[in-house]
């Protein structure tokens, strides 16, 4: 049963499914039977056991004594509500239909037993079995067999409220320790099944232990636990009173019409209840070592409640939202602006704002003007697509990658047999730069060259989208990054890339690095995205381990930051959460050695839409913080998001809950902050679990990198969500301080949770 909830919520429900369906139609068997088999005769003096008033009130007070136990079941549903894809209205509808349909059953059922067997004949049965419900279908068939189906049937319905209790617990479990008031290690996940795994083994653990301990002790467990449950429906009842009068307006999604009745009644049944377990001399008071143990429970629920509030401080005890469109936008975001800093860390302000709508743009264009050629063994179509541009073909590539693996005399041989003629650059480096792109188009202009061919990872299609651009284009080309001079002609560009990531193939960026002053910045025109973008998987299996893990992050990275930017708009938004499990769940397989066409076809397709998605929507603050990091000490682009990245979304989730919150749910998660953590155990799987300090930054490096952001990387700051909190020096700084020890408070024990 354990194993089962540790597989998901919807595995859980189809076994309860037919386990209820097995008790259901084991209970109409019975109810049908009877009224044939049956006779009104039989219910004479059934209405109570018992002849005095006495004991007829004290049998009353016994089956109300373990009746709290009977509901357990039913508040599993509000309990797993984030995990039941309805409307939370329809959930609610739903929770009093089991109610009554349970109530109508069980009536019919023991009307059936009555309408079987007579006062004696059940009195007799439970002396000596004690299964009278079994007996009296064994009497109605006339048969022994169907007495067992219906014990089997019984023990269905012990295994559904197993299942009940292990569903409901578990997610109490987890939401106190999501709330602080519990040790935050109870909201660790399982990697593939996104289940509270620790959670559930707790509760697992100690139900399958507890039988153990004797048939005595269980009732003790059974009338404390009773007693508990008396007690939290009081405090919910007494809870949804002031609620409704303190806040009348608070958005619900299920709404009782007559509040006011139904809390009044709720309050007063269920303190008669807590009384009678309480009162010395009832009938159902605890027994001392039933007091026991809520006394022990007490105490220890005391002894979390003070370590909790001193471990986590003011996030003791916190509420937190889930959005859901039923809600209309009632999702807190907060700001940098309240950021209170400490040695590594980082503590998020408090809710200020709530957006009226879900930040999704209701008018958009979308232009994209590329020609993706995917699939395996595509590369030997590109004879047939560059010839359609001329006769003379410049093949710009790295210095050894493209020809070690014989990529390049391939791609060579291919072009020449369609007649072609051919030049080979391979001067680009990784962060390619301004210069780079010249002294390329000058060669490209001198030869008369027709098309350039560009074979390799992003740096290498980037510097050929500059060479393409600069070959037909006079003066600096920085005028034309800072938007100075506009163009819209450029060389056609056939791009092959070797490597899953930068996505450039699907776009009109070329990043490029100014020597001279280390600004690394955008070309952005649409003359340079490439004519045809031929992604051969198989072309991609040679890359290095490290180079897969830093470009494999940098175009999840494009689509997490293009989904969730200010300018993203549905067509993009489909794109993004198409590519970002294909990314999530095929990258650790790939950096492992797995070489299957599906692992790598799906990796390069999540990186291919990661460079188109970008085009449209664009990236946001991580790429923005990025470049000036890149640009001044030449680290990997991917290896510096994996630095910048989680604490960059960590800064920004509030502002965009929605939309974090889907990303963390594609990413094994469930709200937006989930969202950093889930990438840095990511990071942490290929070794590029690192901090800024490790890549080389400085203290005295950190006012230039403010500086630099604010100077290239604008328009990527205007487009993060909460962008005028981290649009100023002052705010860019404290996240480069934090980025410097890569530690967030907020998140370090799920963080540690999520990774174990």
């Amino acid at each position: 049963m354990l194993l089962i909830n540790i597989r998901g919520a919807e595995t859980a429900a189809k076994l309860q499914s037919v386990l209820t369906v097995i008790i259901g139609g084991t209970g109409i068997v019975l109810v049908a039977a009877s009224v044939i088999t049956g006779s009104p005769s039989n219910l004479e003096g059934q209405v109570f056991l018992g002849a005095e008033p006495t004991t007829v009130f004290g049998g009353i007070l016994a089956v109300a004594a373990v009746s709290p136990f009977f509901y357990i079941g039913f508040d599993v549903i509000p309990q797993a509500a984030e995990e039941i894809n309805l409307p939370l209205k329809r959930i609610g509808s739903i929770l009093v239909l089991s109610i009554v349909l349970a109530v109508v059953f069980y009536a019919l059922v023991i009307f059936a037993v009555g309408f079987v067997m007579n006062s004696g004949a059940i009195a007799a049965s439970n002396s000596a079995t004690g299964l009278v419900t079994a007996d009296a279908m064994a009497t109605a068939f006339g048969s022994d067999a169907m007495g067992k189906a219906l014990t089997i049937a019984g023990l269905c319905g012990i295994i559904t409220s197993w299942n009940s209790f292990l569903i409901g617990s578990s997610r109490a479990v987890y939401s106190m320790a999501r709330s602080y008031m519990i040790p935050h290690f109870f909201t660790k996940l399982h990697p593939k099944f996104n289940t509270p795994v620790a959670a559930l083994m707790l509760v697992g653990i100690l139900s399958i232990l507890a039988p153990f301990a004797g048939r005595k002790m269980l009732v003790w467990v059974v009338d404390a636990g009773n007693f508990g449950c008396v007690l939290a429906y009081f405090m919910v009842a007494i809870s949804f009173i002031i609620l409704r009068k303190k806040e009348p307006d608070m958005k619900r999604p299920y709404k009782i019409k007559d509040w006011k009745t139904v809390g009044v009644l709720a309050v007063a049944m269920s303190g008669i209840m807590l009384a009678l377990y309480i009162a010395p001399g009832s009938s159902v008071a605890l027994a001392p070592q039933e007091w026991g143990m809520v006394l022990g429970w007490t105490a220890l629920s005391a002894v979390f409640y003070a370590t909790s509030k001193v471990k986590y401080g003011e996030k003791f005890g916190t509420h937190e939202h889930i959005y859901n469109a039923e809600l209309d936008g009632a999702m807190p975001t907060g700001g940098l602006e309240d950021i209170e800093e400490k040695p590594g860390i980082i503590q998020f302000p408090k809710i200020s704002r709530f957006p009226s709508q879900l930040p999704t743009a209701e008018t958009f264009n979308y232009h994209l003007p590329v020609n993706i050629v995917f699939g395996i063994g595509k590369v030997d179509t590109v004879g047939d697509y560059a010839a359609q541009y001329g006769k003379k073909a410049l093949i710009v590539t790295g210095g050894s990658s493209a020809k070690k693996s014989g990529l390049y005399n391939r791609v060579n041989g291919l072009l020449q047999d369609k007649g072609m003629t051919t030049m080979l650059y391979d001067k680009v480096t990784p962060n390619p730069l301004t210069t780079t792109a010249e002294e390329g188009a000058q060669i490209a202009r001198q030869n008369g060259i027709d098309v350039i061919v560009a074979i390799g990872g992003g740096s290498i299609m980037d510097a050929a989208k500059g060479m393409a651009f600069l070959t037909v284009n006079d003066g600096d080309i920085n005028d034309y990054i800072y938007n100075r001079k506009h163009s819209d002609e450029a060389l056609p560009l056939i791009a092959i890339p070797t490597t899953c990531g930068t996505g450039s193939e699907g776009n009109g960026f070329a990043v490029l690095t100014n020597p001279e002053n280390g600004d690394k910045k955008s070309l952005r025109c649409a003359a340079i995205v490439p004519k045809a973008s031929i992604v051969d998987p198989k072309v991609m299996q040679t890359m290095p381990k490290k180079a897969l893990a830093a470009v494999g992050f940098d175009a999840l990275c494009h689509n997490i930051e293009a989904f969730t930017a200010n300018n993203a708009q549905p067509l993009t938004d489909a794109m993004a959460q198409c590519a970002i499990p294909l990314i999530w769940e095929n990258l650790p397989k790939a950096y492992e050695g797995n070489m299957s066409d599906e692992v790598w076809g799906s990796l390069c397709m999540g990186s291919t839409i990661g460079g188109m998605v970008i085009n449209t929507a664009g990236v946001t603050l991580a790429h923005g913080m990025e470049h000036p990091v890149s640009g001044l000490k030449n680290v990997v682009h991917g290896v510096g998001l994996a630095a910048i990245e989680p604490i960059a979304v960590e800064a920004t989730c509030r502002a965009n809950r929605f939309k974090f919150g889907k990303v963390a749910r594609l990413m094994g998660g469930l709200t937006a902050e989930d969202c950093g953590p889930r990438l840095r155990s990511l990071t942490r799987r290929p070794n590029m679990d690192v901090t800024l300090a490790d890549l080389g930054v400085k203290e005295e490096d950190i006012p230039w990198l403010a500086e630099n952001c604010l100077k290239v990387s604008a328009g990527n700051l205007v487009n993060t969500p909460g962008s005028e909190d981290v649009n100023n020096k002052e705010a860019l700084e404290a996240l480069y301080r934090q980025m410097m020890n890569g530690r967030v408070f907020e998140s370090a024990e799920k963080e540690a949770a999520l990774i174990a």
